[in-house]
């Protein structure tokens, strides 16, 4: 499988004819054909269905179409990013972040130092805490702000900090306080595995002698907003970081549990390489943020 097929299997699948593809990528329409069969058998699936000189997606085929889809936006974004921080200009900010509930201060505090330095190109990449420690360690960004210590050979600085609370719909079946054996046999919504709140909750329950695998997992959910909106469905209970909680309790349609003798309060972190200097612009811009959070 090459970027070659999936683009050419995309615009298939958008105009909806292999002879306007061929003819865009001024290309025979048997070998058009030829590299659409070939990258069917590499993925073991018919990804479009010929019927009456028709041409449709199958089942696999919206899949793939979809994974397509933002794989080459994410490796088109990849190499315009990879040009820039090979050029090692010095008016280039590279942050990212994980889904952490501050997002909304950096968020503010991007657009301020936009405005203080209109000339400046800024990188932005949101993703969960693993990846985006993993992208300040391969220099790819200069600096991260996630929810965990992920990796020891990186430099991580605490800032700010809520608390994880276990909530539930204010009708779920389960008391205002429980004790932590307890806990293992409620039905749990969790992060899924890459986030900085699983992490930090996986080793604060650990600490107290509850593992994950013998807890009633029932549903894994990436991002912070589907997690409470699933569990105001009724499925189950789930840990929320105090400063989302705050102002989701105002809509009176959840419960906080207590968990008699336990507490996961946790802190933020700035994460940087070891040994690399900041340039002076992400110097500048961590100093403004750090301020607004303390």
């Amino acid at each position: 499988m090459n970027t070659k097929q999936i683009r050419l299997f995309l615009l298939i699948a958008d105009l909806k004819s292999f002879s306007k593809a061929a003819e865009l990528e001024a290309l025979t329409q048997p070998a058009v054909t030829q590299q659409i069969n070939r990258l069917e058998r590499e993925v073991d699936s018919v990804l479009l269905r010929r019927k009456h000189k028709r041409i449709g997606l199958t089942k696999e085929g919206e899949l793939f179409y979809r994974f397509a889809k933002n794989m080459l936006t994410m490796m088109d974004n990849l190499t315009r990013d990879l040009k820039l921080v090979d050029s090692n200009d010095e008016s280039i900010l590279r942050i990212g972040s994980s889904h952490i509930p501050t997002s909304h201060t950096l968020y503010k505090k991007i657009a301020e130092f936009k405005q203080q330095h209109p000339n400046i190109y800024i990188i932005y990449e949101l993703n969960d805490t693993e990846n985006i420690s993993s992208m300040v360690e391969n220099e790819m960004l200069d600096v991260g702000f996630v929810g965990a210590v992920m990796n020891n050979d990186l430099d991580y600085k605490s800032f700010s900090g809520d608390e994880l609370k276990l909530v539930a719909h204010r009708d779920f079946k389960v008391a205002s306080s429980i004790t932590l054996p307890k806990l293992k046999t409620i039905p749990m919504i969790i992060n899924q595995k890459e986030s900085g709140v699983r992490k930090f909750l996986e080793m604060k329950l650990e600490e107290n002698g509850i593992l994950f695998e013998d807890m009633n997992i029932i549903s894994e959910i990436g991002l912070p907003e589907a997690l409470i909106q699933i569990t105001r469905m009724g499925m189950g209970c789930a840990f929320i970081p105090s400063i989302i909680l705050d102002r989701e309790m105002e809509k009176g349609d959840l419960k906080v549990i207590d968990i008699k003798n336990f507490s996961a309060y946790r802190n933020y972190y700035l994460v940087t390489k070891k040994g690399v200097k900041l340039p002076g612009l992400t110097v500048t811009f961590l100093e403004s943020f750090v301020s607004a959070v303390e």
